[in-house]
């Protein structure tokens, strides 16, 4: 019950903190959630010895209408050795990245947590676990390309053959900005993904594109306006949306990533609730007094990054692209330079096919349908992995 109410208070929390930040600092643009005008970004190395957390042992926060998150497997063996480490072969899973607390948090709901699930390497925590029937290690990269890129380069850094457990594929889920073909409430997977505006792109692998085609999925038209977890639940069956239309998949075309920190890593806020913090609210080692890369980026972001995202914002149109967001190229330049097979999933937040109308506000579509698409790309991302057969030939 307390672990509860301490999720519950930084929700509220959160929700100043992003009326209070999120206009000043966001790299977004009008109807999409990124922009044009990022610059290079160093990929980051791991060196801290990982810490194991055992989960506790309730799952208040989980979603109520989907499978708890913090619903553990039967251990029938060491959680420690699989049957791959037992024979000298390491675990292959999918690493499935998300951006901010509310993307991962639909994917923990998802998500059959091992008995000891957690990892923490420098700071940083992955969660692991079983989603549509494969193994995989959940992490929350945080906002923007810098971030994306050294949480990636984090995990390929830790999980080697070394610890038993290597990583087979990426699979990136979250929200992006739509247009053209793509509408509110819709998910796309892309086929490329550029970071540098359409000079170059970067193919994602076939045969996940090819699973992603024959998917056969019933997207929600009707979520919450606020993460579950925000008011103890007692507010989400009263602010809903309906879209009164039944979303669609749109496998191929392309998405676009960027942003306009000026090489900087966008700073998590503690307290920073379902968009600005530091964990998913449904992490099962959720701590109030967890400060995420807070400290050690807010003072690079403040003095080199807060001006180029502000101007960039205002100069910036957006791309015909199917899905625009700020970190799945940062994601997949990493999985590439390791030959590790990648996919990009996307819930379209803002754009056109407001069935509300709402006024041409920065961010305000964002804050309305944010839980519904993230809601839609994780209900793909599981159908996915359902479906996606590893080892096939593409």
């Amino acid at each position: 019950m307390m672990s509860t109410w301490l999720r519950c208070a930084t929700a509220l929390a959160g929700l100043g903190a992003a009326l209070l930040i999120w206009p000043a600092t966001a790299s977004a643009v009008p109807g999409a959630d990124s922009q044009a005008g990022h610059r290079p970004h160093p990929q980051s190395k791991s060196t801290a010895a990982p810490e194991r957390v055992r989960a506790p042992g309730t799952a208040s926060s989980a979603r109520k209408h989907r499978q708890p998150a913090l619903a553990a497997r039967p251990q029938t063996q060491n959680p420690g050795q699989s049957p791959q480490q037992r024979t000298g072969e390491p675990e292959r899973r999918t690493l499935v990245l998300t951006a901010f607390p509310a993307e991962a948090d639909a994917i923990l709901a998802r998500t059959t947590l091992d008995p000891e699930p957690s990892v923490v390497v420098d700071g940083r925590h992955f969660y692991l676990g079983e989603l549509g029937g494969k193994q995989v290690i959940v992490a929350m990269t945080g906002i923007g390309m810098v971030n994306a890129t050294s949480t990636t380069q984090a995990a390929f850094n830790h999980f080697t053959p070394d610890t038993g457990i290597a990583i087979g594929a990426v699979v990136f889920v979250g929200v992006a900005g739509g247009s053209g073909r793509t509408n509110i409430g819709a998910v796309a997977v892309p086929a490329r993904w550029t970071s540098d505006g359409g000079q170059t792109w970067q193919a994602v692998d076939t045969g996940m594109l090819a699973a992603a085609n024959s998917l056969t999925v019933d997207l929600g038209s009707s979520d919450s306006i606020v993460d579950p977890v925000f008011g103890c639940g007692l507010l989400s069956p009263i602010l809903r949306i309906d879209l009164r239309r039944e979303p669609h998949i749109f496998v191929g075309g392309d998405g676009f990533s960027d942003d306009n920190n000026n090489g900087t890593a966008f700073p998590t806020i503690p307290l920073g609730g379902w968009v600005f913090g530091p964990q998913p609210l449904a992490a099962p080692d959720f701590s109030p007094l967890f400060t995420g890369n807070f400290f050690d980026a807010i003072g690079p972001f403040l003095t080199k990054g807060l001006i180029s995202n502000i101007t960039g914002y205002l100069a910036t149109t957006i791309p015909p692209v199917d899905a625009v967001d700020q970190e799945t190229a940062a994601a997949q330049q990493v999985a590439d330079s390791y030959g590790v097979p990648f996919l990009g999933i996307r819930g379209i937040s803002d754009g056109p096919g407001d069935p509300l109308r709402l006024p041409d506000i920065p961010f305000l579509q964002f804050f309305v349908y944010g839980q519904l698409a993230a809601g839609n790309a994780a209900t793909v991302a599981e159908a996915f992995l359902q479906t996606w057969a590893p080892d096939a030939p593409a």
